[in-house]
């Protein structure tokens, strides 16, 4: 009975790096840093368009 305890954890997977949610996360975090990096690209564009209107608004 003793060794069938302890072997439980082990062979269900939960443990360490190979736990489903610990992999979830990781995967969830890559990709929520991607859509931040490409939402920064993309507002930095706009602010330039943006800024490039406005100069040339003033020129005569």
């Amino acid at each position: 009975m003793r060794s069938l305890r302890s072997a439980a954890p082990a062979s269900d997977g939960s443990c360490g790096w190979h736990s489903p949610r610990l992999l979830h996360l990781s995967i969830y975090t890559i990709l929520s840093r991607r859509s931040v990096r490409r939402h920064n690209a993309v507002s930095a564009r706009a602010f330039v368009a943006v800024d490039t209107d406005e100069v040339a608004s003033l020129l005569p």
